[in-house]
């Protein structure tokens, strides 16, 4: 029987979503039982002592820097396959995935600049950041509330990046304010499935747009950076274009858990089974 280890995400890295994060990697490790694979859950710290050769699948929520690196050493022909690969949760932190997006010319994204902190505090703001500009952290997506904030004036981008210096923030990524509808997307693949929903649809003015845009603009996202399990943030204009925002490793897919779950497995399956057939043969 093939062997799969799921990692748990770091709480630190997991704000207002400890549960949700947890839920959907149990619930996906629950399918893949049920599909005659061996299944164990660890903690992240638990997952730093254990060997991990053991396993023929490594699925890791985990983000920290220093656990990425170690799995990423794992992926040598004849280790565990690991999904998402450690580079593309690598990528995920934003100062390696904005410059990836630059080098997609299909990619439709806001004008977006990095800088580093102390450069932010003290040079002139990109001319896009006139009217407002969104300033987030440049490693990992969330960890409170304040690692992405708007910004309407320099006062606010002062007291921003500030705070961003106060807790060790390198990098700040500067992207320009788009108007529209803010949509939350979830994808397996890229290819075998697609989903999204408006982040709050009480105050979404449902602009028409083609689904086929946001899909293929969303697995494009996820094929640059290299990612199989994702979510991500998209805005829809009111001229048409769908701006890709944000991608991300192994969201929470808490509003659509249970259909996600099997998925998930589904693929996990799938990238097993020629592990399992050359052992047969």
């Amino acid at each position: 029987m093939v062997k799969c280890l799921g990692i748990l995400r770091e709480l630190q890295n997991s704000p207002n979503r400890e549960s949700d994060d947890a839920l959907i990697l149990r619930a996906v490790m629950e399918q893949l039982q049920l599909q005659r694979v061996e299944v164990t859950l660890m903690e992240p710290e638990a997952a730093d002592v254990a060997d991990l050769d053991q396993w023929d699948m490594i699925v890791p929520m985990c983000e920290t820097y220093a656990r990425l690196i170690r799995l990423d050493k794992l992926a040598k022909p004849g280790g565990p396959l690991i999904i998402n690969p450690a580079h593309a949760v690598l990528n995920c932190y934003r100062t390696k995935m904005i410059p990836l997006f630059h080098k997609t010319p299909e990619l439709v994204f806001p004008e977006t600049e990095i800088r580093p902190t102390a450069q932010v505090q003290t040079a002139p703001l990109p001319a896009f950041a006139a009217t407002g500009a969104w300033l987030k952290r440049g490693d990992v997506h969330n960890t409170c509330t304040h690692d992405v904030v708007f910004a309407q004036n320099q006062n606010d981008v002062t007291d921003i990046v500030n705070d961003f210096a106060r807790r060790e923030i390198c990098d700040v990524v500067l992207q320009k304010h788009v108007d529209g509808d803010l949509i939350k997307f979830y994808g397996v693949g890229p290819g075998q499935w697609f989903t999204w929903f408006y982040h709050d649809p009480s105050t979404a003015r449902r602009l028409p747009f083609e689904l086929e845009d946001l899909a293929v603009q969303a697995e494009t996202a996820a094929r640059t950076v290299g990612l199989e399990v994702f979510g991500g943030d998209a805005i829809i204009s009111p001229e048409g274009p769908v701006y890709i925002i944000d991608i991300n490793s192994w969201p929470s897919f808490a509003r659509v858990r249970a259909e996600a779950a099997v998925q998930i497995a589904r693929r996990l399956r799938a990238r097993l089974r020629p592990r399992e057939a050359g052992r047969k043969g």
